[in-house]
């Protein structure tokens, strides 16, 4: 910025240190007080900016934020981020115009937020930064990750989101000790590059990549994460996973909800500590081969796929897994191979809903804490007295199904009592089955003759 260019930026400081300046003009009440806020209608710093600034630093002890509405400043954005950091360790702008967002070495901010910077395509820091702690950019032209990064030494969350993000890798956080957040979300990324340094190892616990233009992964870029727990991946065009297996051994969820899998392999993946696999809204025809390999997983979801069949015999004995949901599939039988009952004694949801099943074994079942079983939109025309199977069962959704008079009588007393939804004449909306019984609470219930 050129001196004694004026540029309006609406920024918002929240302070929380607050240099108390011992010699400095005192001019009275610097700003409108809004609840815990000091607003300033107008700020300029080429002329009594500061000294307005240092009289709210000797008075406003009990607040902890500045809001100022136009800023007016002759100083590049570096100097200007230096000065304002003797008053304050965050700053927020709602709007950023420059093109270059320069981070300066000795400024003590710990916290620096863009909220819209369309202008912005670089990020440039000065010498290494021992200060900066949060680093978040919100609709800029950064394209990558660049190696100025590499002066960042004690950024630990870094948020890039609804920017242009072509390409992703993690060599620029070589000397970034401490990050832990990344979060990319919203961006044009394209590409996951593999560090090409061997010994790389990042203490990233968080790394969100929903809602960009991937169409494969590669195992190898997630050599460095050992310490990586949460991964997402939705909104993305992944096809396949590539490469090396996923080695992470403190990973414990991981989503790939509305990509474009059509087969997942996770047989190779050391993954001991997961717990949630979310695979909703693809084109997967199979559960994942291997998925009986994850020994901690808890939350199996293949929701709206392509699924027109599953044998529970691959999940006997998995003594974990307490929720399957197989939602909006093409489902035609949910079987059991071989002979005897299938157990998992810790299941407590199944989901079947919106599948094409006409019968299910249910007396094959072993599943002693079952308590919410969902078959709703499906073509079933009875249903045995499952409460008697499965003791702790506590709701049945069984709407939608074209369920026999005879056996809807029979299960008339859960009906009562609220533990078994069936179709209902609700509302004066007449029912569209053949036929129809009057419950005792004057209830209408909906059955097939």
């Amino acid at each position: 910025m050129e001196a004694n260019r004026e540029r309006t930026i609406s920024l918002l400081v929240t302070l929380v240190n607050l240099w108390l300046w011992a010699n400095g003009s005192s001019l009275g009440q610097p700003c409108t007080m809004v609840g815990p806020s000091c607003v300033f209608d107008s700020l300029n710093l080429s002329s009594d900016g500061l000294q307005r600034l240092r009289a709210f630093g000797r008075g406003a002890a009990p607040l902890n934020q500045i809001n100022v509405k136009k800023l007016i400043t002759p100083y590049p954005d570096g100097i200007m981020l230096q000065l304002v950091s003797e008053f304050v360790n965050e700053v927020v702008f709602e709007r950023y115009y420059e093109r270059v967002l320069r981070i300066p070495a000795n400024a003590m901010l710990a916290d620096l937020t863009l909220r819209h910077a369309p202008e912005t395509q670089l990020i440039l820091v000065g010498a290494p930064n021992a200060q900066l702690v949060s680093l978040e950019i919100t609709g800029s032209g950064i394209r990558s990750i660049t190696d100025e990064f590499r002066k960042l030494h004690q950024l630990q969350f870094l948020i890039l989101d609804e920017g242009s993000l072509e390409t992703l890798s993690l060599d620029p956080f070589a000397n970034s000790t401490r990050i832990t957040n990344l979060m990319f979300t919203y961006n044009r990324i394209r590409q996951l590059i593999p560090s090409r340094n061997a010994s790389l190892v990042l203490p990233i616990v968080d790394l969100l990549l929903g809602y960009n233009r991937l169409e494969t992964i590669n195992g190898d870029f997630f050599r460095p994460l050992r310490n990586l727990s949460f991964v997402t991946f939705e909104g993305n065009r992944i096809q396949r996973v590539e490469g090396r297996p996923l080695v992470l051994p403190q990973l414990t969820m991981i989503s790939f909800v509305q990509n474009q899998l059509t087969q997942l392999d996770v047989s190779q993946w050391q993954v001991p500590k997961l717990r949630e696999i979310f695979l909703d809204t693809n084109n997967l025809t199979r559960i994942p081969v291997g998925i009986e390999r994850l020994p901690s997983l808890i939350t199996l979801v293949v929701e709206n796929n392509l699924l027109t069949a599953v044998d529970l015999r691959r999940f006997d004995g998995w003594s974990n897994l307490g929720k399957i949901d197989l939602t909006g599939n093409r489902i035609r039988n949910v079987l059991v191979s071989g002979t005897g009952r299938v157990r998992l004694p810790n299941l407590q949801q199944l989901h079947l809903v919106n599948n094409q099943l006409s019968t299910i074994e249910f007396g094959r079942w072993d599943f002693p804490e079952l308590s919410t079983l969902t078959l709703a939109y499906n073509r079933l025309r009875q249903l045995p007295d499952l409460f008697r199977l499965f003791p702790k069962l506590w709701r049945v959704v069984a709407v939608h199904n074209p369920l026999l008079c005879r056996n809807v009588r029979r299960l008339q007393q859960h009906i009562m009592n609220f533990k078994v939804n069936v179709d209902t004449n609700f509302f004066g909306v007449p029912c569209t089955t053949n036929a129809t019984f009057t419950l005792p609470t004057g209830r209408e219930i909906c059955c097939v003759e």
